[in-house]
């Protein structure tokens, strides 16, 4: 997958107005290619002081126009929703709370504008051994409304990780990684200690999205995905504000049986159930589509897409 090529195919950072979500020292969008603003957890100097000793280059890091913490987006970036697209490397994997976050990017999206995730890949991570993030787990945490990494997530991240060609972890050492685990743990309640908080396959992803749209927390379609060596795309759009519950979940089902999903995704479980689904969405859609109505304001819509750059 070329991250570039991908990109380019998606957005149009010359024309369009972004945000980019943890970019540290390797931004996707630079502020010379178009009109892109940054949001992250801390202030560059926080950052600078949090990724001392990590592989990156804090001398990089670059300036954070909005510092995102215990203020939701809207209000973090000033309560408009202004932004055509939102694009987030390697960060959703570390977000307390996967549903809770979907919908702020959400909250400051414009109607159509997409939400971009590059994902790494659990199966080619130091996360190989672990289990996939569970429907509950993601439940939990949006019910509890985590703004920092609980005891659960820093304890699997620190006991759970290995590197994906060493050998396995001896008694003493299995020993010393649960008794870290546990010290970071008791932590977390009174600091922010960075974790892999949820750990993904392409399918596992796409399974937690569709859990989110069953419970009406999802205002977006699929838009496109990727598989790339050891991480995948996934794109969303942004349904219009207007949407019904019913409506969303017609449209993420139907969104599911138009695009090339990778290859690991399936539709769990109850594909019948959920193909079937798919199969009546689109033919809603279409009979939408094929209406008198939606025929007589096809010029404005398509006038309203050239207005907003899309």
């Amino acid at each position: 997958m070329d991250r570039a090529e991908v990109l380019a195919a998606l957005i149009d950072p010359a024309r369009q107005r972004g945000l980019e979500i943890g970019p540290l020292d390797r931004p996707m969008v630079t502020r010379a290619m178009g009109q892109v603003e940054y949001v992250d957890r801390a202030s560059r100097a926080g950052l600078v002081a949090a990724y001392h000793g990590h592989e990156v280059d804090s001398a990089r890091i670059l300036e954070i126009d909005h510092v995102w913490g215990e203020q939701s987006l809207l209000d973090c970036v000033g309560g408009a929703r202004v932004y055509d697209y939102v694009l987030a490397s390697h960060v959703i994997e570390h977000v307390p709370d996967v549903f809770g976050w979907l919908g702020e990017i959400a909250s400051v999206l414009a109607d159509g504008g997409l939400a971009v995730f590059f994902v790494p890949d659990k199966r080619h991570t130091f996360d190989a051994r672990r289990p996939v993030s569970t429907g509950g787990e993601f439940v939990d945490a949006f019910v509890r409304g985590l703004r920092r990494p609980d005891a659960r997530q820093v304890f699997n991240h620190v006991y759970d990780t290995r590197d994906l060609d060493a050998p396995p972890l001896g008694e003493a050492e299995l020993t010393e990684r649960a008794r870290q685990g546990l010290d970071l743990a008791r932590r977390t309640g009174g600091e922010y200690l960075d974790a892999h908080c949820w750990v993904f396959t392409p399918r596992s992803l796409v399974d937690a999205l569709d859990l989110a749209s069953r419970l009406d927390l999802l205002p977006f379609e699929l838009a496109h995905t990727e598989q790339g060596a050891d991480e995948f795309l996934i794109a969303l759009r942004r349904l219009p504000e207007a949407t019904t519950p019913a409506a969303r979940r017609d449209a993420f089902v139907a969104s599911l049986a138009r695009i090339a999903l990778p290859d690991d995704v399936g539709t769990g479980g109850d594909a019948a159930v959920l193909q079937a689904q798919a199969r009546a969405a689109l033919a809603r859609a279409d009979a939408i589509e094929s209406s008198t109505i939606w025929r007589a304001t096809a010029p404005l819509r398509a006038l309203l897409g050239r207005l907003r750059g899309r």
